[in-house]
């Protein structure tokens, strides 16, 4: 079962898995009204975040926003079925 854990955790730094883990819960929050409100939330909130980061000497990277929206996409396809 190690093996499996250390090649997922080599693979998907854990920065991006909290990104994921982010646009998910931020989907399922914003998703009450429509899908495209919780889309849409999800990439302002991975935007405003690297803005942020922009702004207070953090590591801004194109994907983080990427990953964000992955997690948003995963809670929209939970909510789709």
């Amino acid at each position: 079962m190690k093996s499996i854990e250390a090649a997922i955790m080599s693979a998907i730094p854990q920065d991006k898995c909290l990104h994921v883990i982010a646009g998910v819960l931020i989907f399922g929050v914003a998703h009450f009204l429509t899908w495209q409100i919780g889309i849409a939330a999800v990439l302002i909130a991975g935007i405003a975040k690297e803005t942020v980061d922009h702004f207070t000497g953090g590591d801004v990277s194109v994907w983080d926003v990427v990953a964000t929206a992955t997690g948003g996409l995963l809670g929209l396809a939970c909510f789709a079925q």
